[in-house]
């Protein structure tokens, strides 16, 4: 189970994640359904669902007769869930708050399981997994995305440049969305767990920014952030280094008038 420190980490972090990060998820979700398609008409679990973004795909796919259940450790998703699936116009997707290692859902009532991105962050991800395995029918697929080593992952870029120079925070320290994509570590996890026909894929996707100064004052000023947070409190001089790195590692990247950002994610997909 989650730990009350987590829990008001991501409490403190669900209005920006919602603002800044999930429209750079999207193209990430359609990839995941589309490795693993629910059925017409079929039901399907999102753990982790965040604003609800493989949800709404997932929805889309299963057409008005299929079900989604959006699930969540904290609540405070549920209101982007239902923003997100409003602006997309579906109406067969719900919302649960439950951990996922206690899925409080039966045995085999699903077709399709997914779970994109939230994995590095539970504190017992093989408990995890055999949860998801006993929700799914014989036959139902799982869907799992993780994100690649840290180099290959431009959405944490600035992150990764600045974190090795900032003191650890006091207090718990957080799980890293940058600890599972190892080569083998996601499939022997979810071998492990009891699936079968496991099989990876690496997927690759760009986000586009205009401005990498823009970018890095966004990134910055998040108040929710440690890691922003303790920039502040380093030398005039080491913010400066660590800032000119940080641009300099976006316009790397430029492509004419566009900065073009990629992230490689590790995706597993599987049969119960």
């Amino acid at each position: 189970m989650a730990s009350q420190q987590q829990r008001a980490d991501w409490i403190a972090r669900v209005e920006g994640f919602a603002r800044d990060a999930a429209p750079r998820l999207r193209p990430f979700a359609a990839a995941l359904v589309d490795l693993v398609p629910p059925p017409r008409d079929g039901s399907v679990l999102d753990v982790a669902t965040g604003t609800g973004i493989v949800a709404v795909e997932a929805a889309r796919r299963a057409g008005p007769h299929g079900s989604v259940v959006a699930s969540d450790f904290i609540a405070e998703w549920e209101p982007h869930v239902r923003s997100t699936a409003a602006q997309a116009g579906v109406a067969n997707i719900r919302f649960a708050t439950m951990p996922a290692d206690a899925l409080a859902v039966p045995d085999a009532a699903f077709d399709v399981v997914y779970c994109q991105f939230g994995l590095m962050f539970m504190p017992d991800p093989d408990a995890a997994l055999r949860e998801m395995r006993r929700v799914l029918r014989p036959g139902g697929r799982l869907g799992v995305a993780v994100w690649s080593v840290p180099e290959k992952v431009g959405i944490f870029l600035i992150t990764r440049i600045v974190a090795p120079a900032v003191p650890p925070a006091e207090g718990e320290p957080s799980p890293s969305p940058l600890g599972m994509g190892a080569p083998g570590l996601l499939d022997g996890l979810v071998t492990d767990a009891g699936f079968r026909d496991v099989s990876v894929h690496l997927v690759t996707r760009h986000y586009e920014i205009a401005d990498a100064e823009a970018e890095w004052q966004r990134w910055s000023a998040d108040l929710a952030s440690p890691i922003a947070q303790g920039l502040r409190q380093l030398p005039a001089g080491e913010q400066r280094r660590l800032h000119a790195e940080a641009i300099a590692a976006f316009e790397s990247f430029r492509d004419g008038e566009i900065i073009r950002v990629p992230s490689e994610a590790v995706v597993a997909t599987a049969s119960r």
